[in-house]
């Protein structure tokens, strides 16, 4: 286990202690939530539960330490799934036992089996603590038992959950939960994904990153531009999955592989070199019975990077890129194509959604302003004074 740094406790501010588990919490790069709120906080004790190793956007992750707060890790058992896998219980109770957390921020969802492990713990070793669930289903759906039985014994025992937009709180509403909710976004690390003016080069390199599945809609990107052969374009496509086949089949057979870039499965830290190689990013996602956009992390990292977004009205795309890029009817090849017209035409376009794009980031979606959330959340459960950090248990 790394040992956080030490802080100077605030002079009549009293500490509190926050345990955080969650399945992604794997690397510093990917924990920009948990120091968001280490550095912004540092009334915050916080202590952070990973599994030891993940299958992070097709790349295996193994955990390390944090120079800024206590991070554990978890044998995980049964399977790599992140709705179905169970902790290894012993480091949950150790948690417990030895940093005696104020409060517990669970990243899982509220059917899902590492849910149900961490409130059982919970129940049986600091039944007096309060958890925090973050959740991010955002598709209103009746799981079969015993999954929906879990869902209900977690909605009626989580304190208060925050999720990162609008259309999650809507489902989570709708099945129930009546307790304190905060819309708190993805955030995106301004030193990791730099912005960068574009040269406005006569070749436009169009971005896709994420996984390769039917919903994420590549095919529809892959049809509307071969409808812009004229334009002098390149597709940079970042991710895997079991879709490539298949799409570099329809990228042959079309008569222009030599315009198409597959990079595979990357690691995180590695992202922004690709958007730096970008001149637009596109979100084609269509919603399916199993996908409607949550939030679409790549969107605020492309903005940030300088990189103008296309994306489609699936969930919660149109609500994060607000004003700083262009929408399109989810699942219309027409409509994605007069975009991507419009992006390659107009370079005062270009330019004026990158500036944009980047000043969306700077006022909603850094992770100082993602602490911020979270810790109105936490003060709210905890019964916090005005004022202090004062802690009513």
């Amino acid at each position: 286990m790394a040992l956080a740094k030490s802080h100077t406790e605030p002079k009549g501010v009293r500490r509190i202690r926050v345990l955080r588990i969650a399945h992604a919490s794997l690397t510093p790069a990917l924990r920009g939530r948990e120091r968001g709120i280490a550095t912004t906080f540092p009334e915050v004790d916080l202590e952070v539960i990973a599994p030891r190793k993940w299958l992070e956007s097709g790349v295996e992750v193994h955990t390390e330490p944090d120079d800024l707060f206590p991070v554990r890790t978890a044998q995980t058992y049964f399977s790599g799934h992140m709705q179905l896998f169970g902790y290894d219980p012993k480091v949950l109770v150790e948690a417990l036992r030895e940093h005696r957390p104020h409060i517990i921020d669970m990243d899982h969802e509220p059917y899902s089996v590492p849910c149900a492990e961490i409130l059982t713990i919970r129940n049986l070793y600091s039944p007096q603590v309060p958890i925090v669930m973050q959740t991010a289903q955002n598709i209103l759906k009746r799981y079969p038992l015993p999954f929906s039985l879990l869902e209900r014994r977690a909605l009626n025992q989580v304190s208060a959950a925050y999720m990162c937009s609008e259309t999650v709180r809507e489902v989570l509403e709708a099945k129930g939960f009546d307790k304190p909710t905060r819309i708190v976004p993805f955030g995106v690390d301004l030193d990791m994904f730099k912005f960068r003016p574009r040269t406005n080069g006569a070749v436009h390199t169009v971005g896709f990153v994420g996984r390769l599945l039917p919903a994420k809609g590549v095919s529809l990107l892959i049809d509307a531009l071969s409808r812009t052969n004229d334009k002098k374009w390149r597709l940079l496509i970042v991710g895997d999955g079991e879709q490539r086949v298949q799409l570099e089949k329809t990228i042959t057979e079309g008569g222009f592989g030599d315009r198409v870039e597959f990079t595979g499965a990357v690691r995180y830290e590695d992202v922004p070199q690709f958007f730096a190689k970008m001149d637009v990013l596109v979100v084609p996602t269509i919603t399916t019975k199993k996908i409607r956009e949550q939030f679409g992390r790549v969107i605020v990292e492309a903005m940030a990077s300088g990189v103008p977004v296309i994306g489609s009205t699936c969930g919660a795309i149109p609500e994060v890129i607000g004003d700083a890029g262009l929408i399109f009817d989810e699942g219309s090849v027409e409509g994605l194509t007069t975009n991507l017209l419009r992006f390659f035409n107009d370079s005062g376009l270009r330019a004026a959604l990158a500036v944009k794009g980047r000043r969306r980031v700077e006022q909603r979606f850094t992770w100082k302003r993602v602490a911020h959330g979270i810790f109105e959340l936490y003060r709210e459960v905890l019964g916090c004074r005005d004022g202090s950090a004062d802690i009513n248990l």
